[in-house]
């Protein structure tokens, strides 16, 4: 799980919070027409940082999840049923419910994800801004660098996310997640702060050891907004080797199955792997009661 954003696409975190900083900050609220970066608190450079991720997150999460919700949850064909094969059967209340916990929880991740981007602005990670002047350095920057930033992220997340199921970890942190079994996309940040930080921590860890563009790093983490979406909302593309939404879905209500982020090689390393469209509902038979599936109660 990430806090997505596509500030940064031309002016990085730096570029962004000076602009807000200078247009919004200082001249709308402060009424100071002078532009004195080097003077602004810490405090002030983390709080302003945890409004913007806090806005630009909310914005794509009110954003896309209502337009998908209703593209797949509510349109109906011509046998009168939703592409997701949903039927609110855990709740009518689930989508607020789902909401109320997502909103709570991107405001305190802002927070918990701010230090990170602010030591980006600092320039302790190994972000750089130079364009490349060779074929390596475009490869790098627009293949090899993301390939890596996804592998990391994979093979980090898929044991992070296997710890939090175990039973010391699970109720405390990651059972807020588990909540409703069939999801929906307002399910994708509706996480415990602490879950959804930790998930989130590798896309971050990365660039303090591996340089990558700020352009590749943001699109990187805008990419990680959309796939944090995309696996909640039931539909799928049946790609092989990709851990798509249909995994995903047997990993909420099958419990302990498919742990993994983007794609199945640690789920198939690690024992974990479940192939979705041999088990309801992708094999065409309809899902037990919410709390019939006996693995969904069994915890590592």
């Amino acid at each position: 799980m990430e806090l997505p954003t596509v500030i940064g696409l031309g002016f990085g975190f730096d570029g962004t919070t000076n602009w807000v900083n200078k247009h919004v900050v200082d001249k709308l609220i402060l009424g100071v027409d002078e532009f004195r970066p080097e003077t602004y608190s810490l405090a002030r450079k983390f709080f302003v940082l945890w409004v913007l991720l806090t806005v630009f997150t909310l914005a794509l999460y009110f954003t896309l999840c209502p337009l998908t919700y209703w593209l797949f949850y509510k349109r109906k064909n011509s046998k009168g049923k939703n592409l997701a094969d949903w039927d609110a059967r855990e709740g009518k209340d689930q989508i607020a419910n789902e909401i109320r916990l997502s909103s709570w929880s991107i405001v305190v991740m802002a927070g918990m994800t701010a230090p990170f981007e602010l030591l980006v602005e600092a320039g302790y990670t190994k972000i750089y801004w130079e364009t490349p002047s060779d074929a390596y350095g475009w490869f790098y920057l627009l293949v090899a660098s993301p390939l890596m930033f996804i592998t990391f992220s994979d093979t980090c997340i898929y044991w992070i996310h296997r710890v939090l199921h175990h039973r010391l970890l699970y109720a405390p942190i990651h059972k807020l997640h588990h909540k409703y079994k069939e999801t929906t996309p307002f399910s994708s940040y509706a996480f415990h702060p602490l879950d959804g930080w930790l998930q989130g921590m590798p896309y971050h860890v990365f660039v303090f050891f591996m340089p990558m563009h700020h352009i590749s790093y943001f699109v990187s983490l805008a990419a990680v907004g959309l796939w944090t979406i995309n696996i909640h909302d039931r539909t799928t593309l049946n790609i092989p080797f990709v851990n798509g939404a249909a995994h995903h879905t047997i990993h909420h209500t099958g419990f302990n199955y498919n742990y993994g982020q983007y794609f199945v090689f640690w789920d198939m390393f690690g024992g974990s792997y479940r192939d979705p469209f041999k088990y309801a509902p992708y094999n065409g038979k309809p899902l037990g009661k919410p709390d019939s599936n006996a693995a969904a109660k069994k915890v590592e």
